[in-house]
């Protein structure tokens, strides 16, 4: 009894963190999936001048960083992104964007 107690729980051991590791994965893909969308939504371009730099993930939350090519310009953007149980939504985007409709129209005379 003692020896399958103790296979059992050595067993737990590696289970448990591959696991988590697979929810950590799936959230990391949905976050930088959510970001860029997001961002080059507001920023108004195709996804494609939106590219992935890094992402970290932290315990609840997860920080993509972003290169947003806008008029042959680099910018950084950080998107913080929260996650509950599978779950994500975005928390912040820095810096926020003006996007075209944003910008007063230009006076006629």
């Amino acid at each position: 009894m003692k020896n399958f107690l103790m296979s059992a729980l050595a067993l737990a051991a590696f289970a448990v963190p591959s696991i988590a590791a697979a929810d950590d994965a799936s959230d990391r893909t949905d976050a930088i999936r959510l970001c860029r969308a997001e961002v080059s939504s507001q920023a108004g371009l195709e996804l494609s001048n939106v590219r992935l730099d890094q992402v970290r993930v932290r315990g609840t939350s997860i920080r993509v960083e972003l290169d947003v090519w806008r008029d042959g310009a680099l910018q950084n953007v950080r998107c913080d992104v929260a996650r509950n149980r599978g779950e994500v939504t975005i928390a912040a985007i820095t810096p926020a964007f003006q996007t075209a409709s944003a910008q007063p129209a230009a006076a006629t005379e």
